[in-house]
């Protein structure tokens, strides 16, 4: 196994760097993490991860498919050896889990199959499973997803049959109807785990009441071997996550007694009656927690690609600072004139670029390099405290839904569909422009982001896509608007982070202010939040004006009519994530300033280049300046000004940039990066992982024996090295 030496002395950038922080680096980390006691149990675990070598995973750069699948259960082993031992809580693994690098088995074990049981599981059924998840006795994960439906739960097809005869007190004939009926992608089913969560169609007495979830054995406890009925497959190959042994699985037949059913919210007695307990959008819960843990992710996982390109771009050296003259300055030769008054392309090229006498400048002094990389930054930390937020928000409405009060179902299915929707897809998309902002070594796998991009990658789609999740949450935005409107009321109490909808009054829009006064608005952050309500609601209310256009046009409401409004669905989706983040991003700078001033300061820079970055070209490159203006959020020549704006702001954030990076406090091995090392020894550290790659272990190749020798010199050929003929 591969050993990167990762602890150097480090190199004189980086050190100049570091020592311009203008703020306790320490301080900007508890802030991050979310306060001292938090940040604590980080480090703690952070200490035991660094403690065994074998968790490293800088030979994940050339594994094969095999070898890496190999290693994930070596790591899914250290993993639960660390929460054995170390007496880790449930609820305190999060940390512990990013710090493996990679995702494997064992999340969807935790983040999916365990909470599941938590949550929707009776206490009978709990004292039968739920200790044993928690303490990996059993592995499991949560099959849902079918080869032909995904998105479109409730019209799974796989079915769970009573059947009062089944056992002492009924079961169910578990079954896989069709080939397109097979579960398909759900994480450690095809290898890893012994059991599932499965959603599967329950009927009663030749009646259909949709999908509800199972607990399902699929592997001998003892031996791992499949059990009868059940066929079991890996997937394939996939971009990236291939640490995942992704599952296919078909069912022929099973039966399971009638206690699997997970009953906390439906109950069916020996008899089949069928009965409802508390609200039915329950049985699906789970996947507002795995939204909100796969959001949580997003802006660490855009951080770690952050702190590479940045440690990086204050590494490299390219050029001098460079006086440049346009080319319409040089006086060249027509064409018809003689040879000798031609300039030759050199002449051209001194005469164009004229070199100063100073070193070549770091790649991180150019302001495009800055405009690319600053902003995704400030989107990370965005992301991150918007998910923190969010995340409090559901620890206690678990607990009031545990207690069967469904007040706050809607807040968390929308707040938590938003977030899962748009952060994958801005993490995804800032991780790739980070790749491609440190040139050709960024596109080495030991670059890290490269791999790391295609691993969070699947993040995207599964769980709910954007484009699926969008129609959920913009029908829900449009509920709001509607309720606003026509039943004018002032608020929701069961949806305050919808309460900028119930403000707003689109028959009295505020005028944009003057372009003279936009400057100094720019620096107030309520300013900043309020343009972002204001863009969104304009999206929201005219929206729901074409919505009510088509339902006149065609006569009544249905999914003819929503299909009308999808784009709008989608735009009204990212315009109400910004304004989450924003709203929550300006919350933390203000709860940061009484203790640590210092911090807010910077903070304040990277939450004004958000808010400016997303009024320009917009993260998702979609509506951005012309949707403000459109709305009346900015005047009409707001471009200039805007763009001025951005330019100081990223000279103001400069000096901060190392620290800021820094103060994620990511370690080497997780970064996992020769190019985003903390000690800046970039090129050596390129050229010593040359020494593990397979293909250096001898110099000259099995495939030069194989074939380029003959290539190289046919003569070679012996007839019988030729293949038999087909004749």
């Amino acid at each position: 196994m591969a050993q990167m030496q990762w602890s150097k002395p480090v190199i004189a950038d980086l050190r100049r760097e570091r020592r311009g922080a203008q703020f306790d680096l320490w301080d900007l980390t508890t802030v991050i993490y979310g306060g001292e006691e938090k940040l604590a149990e980080v480090e703690r675990q952070t200490r035991l991860v660094m403690s065994e070598p074998r968790l490293q995973a800088d030979d994940l750069w050339w594994m094969s498919r095999k070898e890496r699948y190999i290693r994930a259960c070596e790591r899914g082993e250290l993993f639960v050896k660390l929460v054995r031992e170390h007496n880790i809580p449930f609820e305190e693994r999060y940390p512990l889990e990013l710090l493996l690098g990679e995702d494997l088995f064992v999340l969807l074990h935790d983040i999916m199959f365990a909470p599941t049981l938590l949550n929707l599981a009776d206490d009978e059924q709990q004292s039968w499973w739920l200790h044993k998840a928690l303490n990996y006795d059993i592995l499991g994960t949560y099959a849902q997803t079918e080869l032909t439906h995904g998105s479109n739960v409730r019209g799974i097809k796989t079915t769970a049959t009573y059947d009062p005869t089944l056992f002492e007190d009924g079961g169910w004939h578990v079954h896989t109807p069709s080939l397109e009926a097979m579960k398909w992608w759900p994480g450690g089913l095809a290898k890893s785990c012994n059991c599932c969560i499965l959603m599967a169609r329950v009927v009663i007495a030749g009646k259909d009441y949709g999908p509800h979830p199972f607990f399902f054995q699929v592997r001998d406890w003892e031996t791992h071997e499949s059990l009868a009925g059940i066929e079991l497959r890996d997937i394939g190959q996939k971009l990236g996550y291939n640490g995942m042994d992704n599952g296919g699985m078909r069912i022929t037949n099973v039966t399971i007694p009638r206690r699997n059913l997970l009953m906390r919210f439906v109950s069916v007695d020996r008899e089949g009656n069928y009965k409802k307990i508390g609200d039915d959008k329950m049985l699906f819960g789970t996947m507002t927690y795995t939204r909100l843990k796969i959001s949580s992710m997003s802006g660490f996982n855009l951080a770690k690609a952050c702190t590479t390109a940045t440690r990086y771009s204050a590494v490299r050296r390219q050029f001098q600072m460079q006086r440049v003259l346009l080319g319409s300055d040089l006086e060249v030769a027509d064409a018809g004139e003689s040879a000798e008054g031609v300039l030759n392309a050199q002449e051209q090229l001194n005469n164009l670029v004229k070199p100063s006498k100073r070193a070549e400048a770091q790649v991180l002094d150019y302001s495009s390099q800055q405009y690319i990389i600053f902003p995704q930054l400030a989107l990370a930390f965005a992301m991150h405290f918007a998910a923190q937020d969010i995340h409090k928000r559901y620890d206690i409405a678990i607990q009031e839904f545990r207690s069967s009060k469904f007040d706050a179902l809607t807040e968390m299915h929308v707040a938590t569909s938003t977030l899962k929707a748009v952060s994958t897809v801005l993490m995804a998309d800032g991780m790739e422009q980070c790749r491609k902002c440190m040139g050709g070594h960024g596109f080495l796998n030991s670059a890290g982001v490269g791999p790391q991009m295609l691993s969070a990658l699947p993040q995207a789609t599964y769980e709910g896509d954007f484009v699926v999740l969008s129609i959920q949450v913009g029908q829900q935005l449009l509920n709001a608007v509607s309720a606003r409107m026509l039943k004018q009321r002032k608020s929701n109490p069961k949806t305050p982070l919808l309460q900028y909808i119930y403000e707003f009054d689109p028959m009295n829009v505020p005028k944009p202010p003057k372009v003279d006064d936009l400057e100094g608005l720019l620096d107030d952050g309520e300013f900043l939040v309020s343009c972002m309500k204001h863009r969104a609601n304009f999206l929201h209310f005219t929206t729901a004006q074409t919505f009510q256009q088509e339902v006149q046009r065609q006569g009544k409401p249905g999914p003819a009519t929503l299909d009308a409004v999808k784009i709008e669905l989608m735009r009204m989706t990212y315009a109400h994530a910004y304004v989450l983040y924003a709203e929550l991003f300006l919350k933390r700078v203000q709860e940061t300033e009484a203790e640590y001033p210092k911090v807010a300061s910077v903070l304040r820079l990277l939450f004004q280049l958000f808010c400016i970055s997303v009024m320009d070209t917009s993260y998702e490159k979609g509506g951005g300046l012309g949707e403000f203006i459109a709305a009346g959020a900015l005047p009409p020549g707001a471009y200039a000004v805007m763009l001025k704006k951005q330019k100081e702001l990223l000279r103001d954030i400069r000096p901060h940039a190392i620290p800021l990076v820094d103060g994620w406090n990511i370690p080497d091995f997780l970064l996992n990066s020769c190019l985003g090392r903390y000690d800046g020894r970039v090129y050596e550290a390129l050229y010593e992982q040359t020494k593990y790659e397979p293909l250096n272990d001898a110099d000259v190749t099995e495939g030069y024996y194989k074939h380029l020798q003959y290539l190289l010199h046919p003569e070679r050929k012996r007839p019988a090295d030729a293949p038999p003929s087909k004749l």
